[in-house]
């Protein structure tokens, strides 16, 4: 057995591909969902197009949980609130039946998670497995506004019924029959129209029938492979410090014995012997002859070995993958400076977007719009981006000074300066500033003194 084949498996606790620890039932397979080997010397890659190898991926391999956990830390850094869009008070809070039914719910989605637990879990399932369901529970008979709660539906446990006829359809319901998911030795089969599903990637996965996004993880499979064997490799030099040596042929006094040449056959057998040895718990640590033979001692550099570049480069690369600055996640060398300016960034090339796009989905379930509100994320408090505020706020400052001195030369009417910083016109805003007519309070005149 080699370490591919036990990939994971001694980090469990398993002894063999085929008998794993108490608890545990994970078995490393390619992304043809085959058990994974070794074929003669060329390299095989864990599958991430595998469902419950994405799953294992973010449970073992500690740059993908790094790097997603953080992202989702960043998004519940946010605030939701919910803001009316039309009528008098537009883009203030909404204070309407509606609006008090959706905060409740959003509060507390559901007697275990809090709004920060709930998001935080759906960033997670969307940035392992490329989507996330939504399962609102709403009484029968009731529109999708009055849910009493939510749940995030564990992807690995929900599979899609496609109907194979994606061309030319016009509704969900002609792409995909239903959905069905079990849970706790319970099984569920769900409309299309009966939950919401948040999407990650834009490319659609093919053996879900074109139906569901498939993940970032696809196209990690070598680094993901390669953090996990130099992680590996680095725990068995640790523990055995590799192979220690081997015994070979004894030349004896005459010099004679090792010279004695190897028939095929023995070169063949050596060769498949040696695969047994290397650098897995799996594998044997010392070599030995069955001919006359002496100890030959070896010793390991381990930075040869070049496993912490490994898993840099492997750890750049899930960064990349997933639109996170490796210097926020490395956080050892980065200045103030550059670490607030990639901070600033992946909040508005990433995380922002994002949480608009959910946030759209749920707008449009829960009938938003046909309540005049609007469910959205605030991140006006977030400390990278208390700078672009300050820059706003002075811009504003001279675009008012600018108009004020326009409006002062009667080039522009107080409609024309309203309309420039984008607020509404009011009644008799049309006129210049010399055309406005000024009232002036009549006179009071001086009452008389009392005549004694």
């Amino acid at each position: 057995m080699s370490f591919i084949d036990y990939l994971f498996g001694s980090i469990a606790g398993a002894t063999s591909i085929d008998r794993a620890a108490p608890g545990i039932s994970f078995i490393p397979v390619d992304n043809a969902s085959g058990t994974l080997q070794i074929k003669g010397q060329n390299a095989v890659w864990l599958g991430m197009k595998n469902r419950l190898m994405q799953k294992y991926a973010y449970e073992f391999c500690y740059p993908v949980s790094s790097v997603v956990d953080r992202l989702a830390e960043y998004d519940i850094a946010g605030k939701i609130e919910i803001l009316r869009t039309e009528g008098k008070g537009a883009n203030n809070y909404a204070t309407n039946s509606w609006a008090m039914n959706m905060n409740k719910l959003l509060a507390q989605p559901n007697p275990m998670q809090s709004w920060e637990q709930f998001r935080g879990q759906q960033i997670i399932y969307k940035k392992i497995f490329g989507w996330c369901p939504v399962l609102p529970l709403i009484p029968a008979g009731f529109s999708p506004d009055n849910a009493i709660s939510m749940v995030n539906i564990p992807p690995w446990c929900f599979e899609p019924e496609p109907t194979n006829n994606y061309i030319n359809q016009s509704k969900i319901e002609d792409v995909v029959k239903s959905y069905k998911f079990s849970i706790l030795g319970k099984s569920f089969t769900l409309n299309p129209k009966d939950f919401i599903i948040l999407e990650d990637s834009f490319m659609q996965d093919e053996d879900s029938g074109f139906v569901l996004p498939q993940s970032r993880l696809v196209g990690l499979d070598m680094a993901i492979s390669n953090i996990c064997a130099a992680m590996e490799a680095d725990n068995v030099l640790l523990k055995k410090r590799g192979p220690l040596g081997f015994i070979s042929g004894d030349a004896g006094k005459d010099g004679m014995g090792a010279n004695m040449p190897m028939q095929p056959s023995e070169k063949k057998d050596l060769q498949e012997q040696l695969q047994r040895y290397g650098l897995s718990w799996s594998q044997y640590l010392y070599v030995i002859s069955s001919q006359p033979a002496k100890w030959n001692p070896m010793s390991y550099d381990t930075k040869q070995l070049g496993t912490k570049e490994t898993i840099v480069s492997g750890e750049k690369a899930i960064c990349h993958r997933y639109g996170f600055p490796y210097v926020l996640y490395e956080e050892i060398d980065a200045t103030y400076a550059n670490s607030a300016s990639a901070a600033k960034a992946v909040y508005q090339n990433n995380i922002i977007p994002n949480n608009t796009k959910d946030l759209n989905k749920y707008n449009k379930f829960f009938l938003a719009a046909e309540n005049k509100a609007k469910i959205g994320g605030n991140f006006d408090d977030i400390a990278a981006l208390q700078e672009d505020k300050l820059q706003q706020a002075q811009a504003a400052k001279s675009l008012d000074d600018a108009l004020l001195i326009e409006y002062n030369a009667n080039l522009i009417t107080k409609n024309q300066w309203l309309t420039a910083r984008g607020y509404d016109t009011v009644a008799d805003g049309d006129k210049y500033k010399r055309d406005e007519v000024t009232v002036t309070e009549p006179a009071v005149p001086p009452t008389p003194e009392p005549v004694i």
